[in-house]
C-alpha cells in the first residue's frame, strides 16, 4: 500500500475552509533544519499544486514561542498565525502539537505550534486572544503529535504544564522510573476547555509510534518536518 502524502483531517469545516496535513511521504517542508533548500522549495511548490492552494504559504520561524501573528502583518519568529481574510495559515511539525482552529461562519482561521513549553506558556490562549472571537464559536483540530505512551517527562516539565491547575494531574502517568508519561493532546484540549473552546477534535495520530506515517524528533532525530495547513477560499 503506497502512502499518501497528504491526508485530510477528520474534521467538519464550513463551506469554503479547508485542512490538510503531510505524511513522510511528502518530504521535508521545512527549511531550517539542514535539507537541500532547492529541495524544499520544490515540495512546497509540490504541495502547492497538488492541494491546488488559492494562496502562497508564508511560512513561519518558528521558535517555540508564544508568538502570535496576522498572517497580514506577519512578524518573526512566531508559533501561530490567524487571518481572517481568504488565505493559508500553516505550521511544521514532528512531535509538537499543530492545532488548526476555525469559526464556525468561517470568516477566521488560525494554525499553532504548540511544544510543551508554548502550550505551557499560553500560545493557545494567546492565539484565541489575538483573533478576537467568542471560543464558543471556535472549532479546533489537533493533529499528528507524540502521544502519552511515547513522551516521557521530568518534574519540571510537568510543574511546568500542570502550571498549578490540580485538574490537570490526570494527564500525566508516573513511569515508574522517577519520570512521567504525559499527554500534550488531553492537556490542549482541557486548556481549550476552559477557556470555552468545547469543539476539539484530536486526530489521535501519533508521530512518534507511526514511523511509516509521520516524522519524529523524539524518536530519531529527524530533520524533517511535516505541515498541517488551513485555508480560506
Amino acid at each position: 500500500m503506497t502512502l499518501k502524502r497528504i491526508l485530510t483531517p477528520d474534521w467538519d469545516l464550513p463551506s469554503g475552509v479547508s485542512a490538510a496535513v503531510t505524511t513522510r511521504a511528502m518530504g521535508n517542508l521545512a527549511a531550517h533544519v539542514g535539507d537541500d533548500p532547492a529541495a524544499v522549495m520544490r515540495r512546497r511548490e509540490q504541495l502547492r499544486r497538488q492541494l491546488n492552494l488559492p494562496y502562497y504559504v508564508r511560512w513561519l520561524q518558528q521558535q517555540h514561542t508564544t508568538n502570535v501573528s496576522q498572517l497580514n502583518e506577519l512578524m518573526q519568529p512566531c508559533d501561530a498565525v490567524w487571518s481572517a481574510e481568504a488565505s493559508v495559515c500553516a505550521v511544521l511539525t514532528a512531535d509538537c502539537l499543530p492545532l488548526l482552529m476555525c469559526t464556525s461562519d468561517g470568516k477566521k482561521i488560525a494554525a499553532v505550534h504548540a511544544g510543551w513549553r508554548g502550550l505551557a506558556q499560553g500560545v493557545v490562549e494567546n492565539t484565541l486572544s489575538a483573533m478576537a472571537v467568542n471560543p464558543a464559536s471556535v472549532s479546533v483540530w489537533v493533529g499528528p503529535a507524540i502521544s502519552q505512551s511515547a513522551f516521557q517527562v521530568g518534574n519540571e516539565v510537568r510543574t511546568a504544564l500542570l502550571n498549578g491547575e490540580s485538574s490537570l494531574a490526570e494527564y500525566f502517568v508516573d513511569d515508574g522510573q522517577g519520570k512521567w508519561l504525559a499527554d500534550l493532546p488531553g492537556i490542549a484540549k482541557q486548556r481549550l476547555h476552559k477557556v470555552g473552546v468545547q469543539d476539539v477534535t484530536l486526530s489521535g495520530w501519533c508521530s512518534f509510534n507511526d514511523a511509516a506515517t509521520w516524522y519524529s524528533w523524539r524518536r530519531a532525530q529527524e530533520p524533517a518536518r511535516m505541515a498541517s495547513l488551513i485555508w480560506r477560499t
